[in-house]
This record gives C-alpha cells, structure tokens and sequence, in this order.
C-alpha cells in the first residue's frame, strides 16, 4: 500500500492547487453558475408570462479535489473545521483568482480499498473578487504611465517645434505666453465656479441628499463647512499661482512647464472626479486667432501659436484621463457615456498631432486613449443599467426605494437621480438603476 500512497501523491503535485481560510487541496474540477434573478409572473388567460428582473443573482462555484498523503485525515479534519466556521473566507483558486466566498456545501470521501487519499466537493457563493480589483488597480497604474509618457512627449514636441520661432524675437514669446494666458484664465474661473463650491462640500459627512452627492470616493467625518471651503480657498490660490506662471513664461521650456502644470492644479484642487472632468473639458478648448503674415517674425508668431494651443489642449486631456481613473461611475451607461465623449476627445487630438507631424505625441496620445477607454469599458461591464420606473401617482422616495430595490435606504439615490420637488412626492416616472 505504500507504493500506491506515493503514486497518490506524485499525481497529486500534477493537479493545480488550491486553497480556502489557507487549507491547500487539489483541483480536479470546477464549475459555476451566474446569471440573473427573475420573478415569473403568471396571468390567467394569457400564453406568455413576465419574467420581472430582480437583479444580478449571485455567482455560484463548484470544486472537486482530493487530499492525499500521511497527514491527509488532519488536513481533512482542518477543512470541516474552517468550512464549519462563521462567514465568509478567502478561497484562492488556480483559474478563479482571489475570491472572498462563504462555503455553502462541503463534502468528503474516503475510496474504498484505498488509504491515504479523501475526496473533496464544495459549493461557493462569492461575495467579492479581489482579482477584478487587482486589475482595476493595474489599469489606474497604467493610465498614469501612459499620462505620465504623454505628458513628456507633448512637451518634448512642443519645445521641438517652438525653439527656432522663439529665437526670431521676445514679441513671439510674448505671443505664445498670451495664448497660454488666455487659455489659463478658464482654469482660474473654473476654480470659483459652482461646481468647485459644491464639490468641495461633498466630503461632509451625513445624507446630504443631491445637495452634495457628488462623485467623491471618501467622506471626511473631521470635515465642516468652513474647512472645506478654506482647502477650496487655497486650491484657489495654488490655480492663480500657475495662470501666472504660464503668463509670464519667456522661453519654451518655461511655458511647457508652466501650462501642464495647470489643469493638473485644477484637477487636484477638486475633490469630486465628475466636476474635474466637466470643468477640465473647458479647458480641451483653446483655438486663438492666428493672423497669416508672409514676414519671419509674423509666421514665427503664428507658428508659435499655433503650437502653444496645441499644448494647452493636450496638457488638459492628460489632466482628463487621470481624473477618468478616480471617476465612480454609477451605472453602465454614464460609464459607456464618458467612454464615448473622452474617446473623441482623445482622437481629434490625436488627428491633430499627426497632421503636425509630432509623432511621439501622436503615439502616446493614442496609448493614452487605449488605457483609459479599456477601464472605462471594463467599469461599464460589470455595472447595472439604467431602467424607465413609472406609477401611476407621485409616492414618497423612501416607498420607491422599497418597491424597486427592497432596500429603503437607496431613497437618496432615487431622489438624486429624480430631483424631485420634495422626496414625499416623487415623479410618476424617473430613471433608476436595475440593481
């Protein structure tokens, strides 16, 4: 019998292993089970049935392996006991990555005539998946590479192109620091705009309700009123400080500097990832009036303008792309939306680069764009979808909130998504989410 429990165990290294709350085993097989919950709804009299969609049911695993060698029976009494234990787990699966799964079913079995080898089957429910997180964190890390590598093609480019219209004369660096002024001063009313106000509020702790909801990912609980609008009052002046840093620019290298430097300041003095984009998308534009001039010093001007636009509109979509990546999407179609509206973006410019011959920009650009719609598109995946909800009559949210979702607590979202006049009179029909 000893010869066959060594075989046992050489085929045993052979399998892929596996492992729950830390207890290895071997896979033999797995399978699973995902899909949607229904309600079937039956009517007298009529052929066809209704079948309501109660949201995404849950994702269902199981796991056939086998333990084997001397110490097989421990290993055995060690998984009854963590399956026997209360909540859920961590199970590492060789194909399934990182799971955090309660153990609904556990199963074992010893062959008869043979010793030394139990046989496994479990049943799973998962609760998270920490490899799609994993992944979602690579993504954020390589939209920052591909910004970070735009960033310093853009300038590379644009110092290329500016270093022989900038030794013509100081009237053409006046020229270019004009337009980079110019386009600078959106970012500085973007910054005392409402939406940065509002933005700034929407880390106060408590229901807010759509007065502040807001896409911000963390809530202060230390935070008031008074220190948001202070931090906003020196994000203010963090803005002013590179607007005129831009204006006052005298070389290329200066002013290349000076203009990424801007959105990028308007990005980080929000807290809140949507209004970053919707202000930042101001900026996407910068289009000034170039005067055609058969003279050196007029078409160094305009050469030099035409470029510094460029490079303003550029520095903005870096600045877009890493506020994409700390955007919280709340359903499938904001995120296909936003998906859509950066992508042509990103291809204008793009189109740009290339009649003008700047090659790397145009490569990291559409590096760029690669990364950035890839993780909205894998948000957009895995999100619910937006739904038409109609009554016949106004019903208070908190009522909604039940009938739609069995879950009375999801009235702020209703009620955000609404707008309603009040929350106890809800429109007789809205968009909500499907789950």
């Amino acid at each position: 019998m000893s010869g066959a429990l060594s075989a046992l165990t050489s085929i045993a290294g052979e399998y892929l292993q596996c492992s729950f709350r830390g207890v290895p085993f071997a896979v033999v097989g797995s399978g699973g089970q995902n899909g949607r919950n229904f309600s079937i709804h039956r009517y007298p009299f009529r052929d066809t049935v209704w079948a309501e969609d109660l949201g995404k049911a849950p994702r269902l695993y199981r796991i056939r392996g086998f333990i084997t060698g001397p110490l097989c029976l421990a290993q055995r009494d060690l998984l009854v006991t963590v399956t026997e234990q209360k909540g859920p787990g961590l199970l590492v699966h060789p194909s399934l990555g990182v799971i955090r799964a309660a153990c609904l079913r556990f199963e074992w079995r010893e062959r008869e005539g043979v010793t030394g080898v139990v046989d496994l089957e479990f049943e799973f429910v998962e609760q998270k998946n920490y490899l799609s997180t994993t992944i979602l964190t690579a993504l954020h890390a390589a939209i920052g590479i591909a910004a970070m590598a735009f960033s310093s093609a853009a300038s590379s480019d644009y110092q290329s192109d500016a270093r022989a219209p900038y030794q013509v004369g100081a009237s053409v660096g006046a020229a270019a620091a004009k337009v980079a002024a110019g386009w600078a001063a959106g970012a500085a009313t973007a910054i005392r705009s409402p939406g940065a106000f509002g933005a700034a509020v929407a880390t106060l702790p408590g229901n807010n309700d759509r007065y502040a909801g807001g896409n911000a990912a963390l809530v202060d609980p230390s935070a008031t009123v008074s220190s948001a609008l202070a931090g906003l009052t020196v994000s203010r002046q963090a803005v002013d400080a590179c607007v005129v840093a831009a204006a006052g620019a005298t070389d290329a290298p200066s002013l290349a500097t000076a203009v990424l430097a801007v959105p990028e300041a308007l990005r980080v003095g929000i807290v809140d990832p949507g209004v970053q984009i919707d202000l930042l998308s101001v900026l996407t534009t910068c289009a000034p009036q170039v005067l055609a001039s058969s003279a050196p010093i007029g078409g160094a001007m305009a050469t030099v303008q035409v470029a510094t636009a460029a490079l303003c509109r550029q520095a903005a979509l870096v600045s877009i792309a890493m506020a994409c990546a700390d955007w919280q999407p709340t359903s499938s179609n904001e995120a296909e939306a936003l998906r859509r509206r950066v992508g042509i973006l990103l291809d204008d410019e793009a189109t740009i680069a290339a009649d003008a011959g700047n090659d790397a920009t145009w490569q990291a650009l559409r590096a760029l764009r690669a990364q950035v719609l890839q993780d909205l598109a894998d948000r957009a995946s895995r999100l619910p979808d937006l739904i038409a909800v109609t009554r016949n009559a106004p019903l208070p949210a908190l009522v909604l909130g039940q009938q739609i979702y069995a879950d009375a607590t999801r009235a702020p979202e209703l009620v955000q998504r609404a707008n309603p006049i009040h929350p106890a009179f809800m429109p007789a029909s809205f968009e909500a989410l499907s789950s």
